[in-house]
């Protein structure tokens, strides 16, 4: 483990430095925008000591759905600092301090998974971005793991698939800096679970540096049945992520 030296001061420092570059950026045109939010996830992945290793081609085609799996808070940031596209985010994060503020400003798709009779209208939500041009990012395990494989998928957001110009897999990896597995401890310290506190599961993330390795697999063709292409897509991810190098174990 690559220990940081004053990581979680750096970390911090960083973030509160990130946060203050949000007015100009609101100041700017709105075709500088883009750079601007792109710079600051950057920024922030930087600041908590996270090197970000991209392997194969993202989608560039307007209303594409980048399906991928969710491990931790981080997930954000560093996908965002790479990718022009709006996250399927918890609706309960609007709630949270500073973050929920931020996260309003780029308008993700706020869904209540736990609310399940209002799939249809939130699986809506995604297919009327989707149809207006913008990419999307989604979850479907619809929780965080510690990375060691991936969860199966709620399949209820999937019906926006039908609007997709693209469906592209993405597999997210959190390893150490040398591309090498994690240990169990910090594989831990790193995800984000179930009754985690942000700040504190921040600030572990902080103390060492970690490469997040974000792989595109090739896109997939869209099914009529949801439930047969979030199986199509699982076992592409699945099988991707046991070949990878230094995967997660």
């Amino acid at each position: 483990m690559t220990k940081r030296p004053f990581g979680r001061t750096k970390a911090f420092a960083t973030l509160a430095f990130a946060l203050l570059r949000i007015p100009f950026w609101m100041a700017a045109p709105q075709n500088q925008r883009r750079r601007h939010e792109q710079t600051f996830f950057a920024t922030i992945s930087e600041g908590f000591g996270i090197r970000i290793s991209l392997q194969g081609a993202p989608s560039t085609t307007p209303g594409t759905l980048f399906i991928m799996n969710h491990i931790s808070w981080a997930d954000i940031p560093v996908t965002m600092s790479i990718l022009d596209a709006d996250f399927v985010a918890k609706s309960e994060m609007q709630s949270w301090p500073v973050i929920g503020a931020l996260a309003r400003r780029f308008a993700p798709v706020f869904v209540a998974r736990d609310e399940r009779h209002r799939s249809h209208a939130q699986a809506d939500a995604i297919r009327a971005r989707l149809n207006s041009g913008r990419s999307v990012i989604l979850c479907p395990e619809g929780t965080t793991s510690d990375g060691a494989s991936i969860l199966a998928f709620r399949t209820s957001l999937l019906s926006a698939a039908d609007a997709a110009t693209v469906i592209q897999p993405v597999i997210l990896s959190y390893l150490m800096p040398n591309g090498a597995a994690l240990s169990l401890d910090r594989r831990r310290e790193v995800a984000w679970i179930d009754d985690d506190d942000l700040l504190s599961g921040a600030a572990r993330l902080a103390k060492s540096t970690t490469l997040a390795r974000v792989d595109f697999l090739p896109p997939v063709k869209a099914m009529d049945d949801r439930k047969a292409l979030a199986e199509k897509i699982r076992q592409h991810m699945l099988a991707a992520y046991a070949a990878a190098p230094n995967r997660p174990k």
